[in-house]
């Protein structure tokens, strides 16, 4: 699999991808220049996130050299644009490229990331008068708290996260 600094994977990829996928209508419809903005954009969404790890740059440096430095570790990280692979992978997990593909749909069909979780909060509208009224106190969808519109993509990029709950510790000598 090639390997694109502005997405994950090519777009004759996820030309394939979309061509057994039902219900893909959104990515036939659009042009070849919008395509690959949502792809781009469903990238920078997934990168946003916190994940596991090391990028694989930085994961080579410290198998290499446990006592890096925190200047080593920075040049090797700046290797490496994206997010993935990580850790001893050299490649970009299915998960990762079919996550971007699920991402990019809901991008071609409209689903802005900021508009849905604004929406999740609205008790109730009115025409006549135009009054929206919110209701602050509901929790939102974890997906979409991380600015990610697409639950299929949520399940799949989940299991690569850092658990925002956890905290590590590290005995320093």
């Amino acid at each position: 699999m090639a390997l694109n600094v502005t997405f994950y994977g090519t777009l004759n990829e996820a030309g394939e991808y979309f061509a057994k996928r039902l219900h893909e209508w959104a990515w036939s419809a659009a042009s070849a220049s919008d395509r690959e903005k949502a792809l781009i954009a469903a990238r920078r969404l997934i990168d946003g996130l916190n994940y596991k790890g090391y990028k694989h740059p930085v994961y080579e440096l410290l198998e290499a050299n446990a006592e890096a430095t925190v200047d080593e570790i920075q040049a090797a990280e700046a290797t490496q644009e994206n997010e993935f692979p990580r850790g001893a992978d050299t490649t970009v997990p299915e998960d990762i490229r079919i996550a971007q593909y699920e991402l990019t749909h809901s991008l071609l069909d409209n689903k802005d990331p900021e508009l849905e979780l604004e929406t999740l909060a609205v008790a109730g509208q009115t025409y006549g008068g135009v009054k929206t009224t919110y209701q602050r106190e509901q929790v939102p969808i974890e997906h979409l708290i991380n600015m990610i519109p697409n639950a299929v993509a949520w399940r799949r990029l989940r299991p690569y996260l850092r658990d925002g709950d956890a905290v590590h510790f590290s005995r320093v000598s």
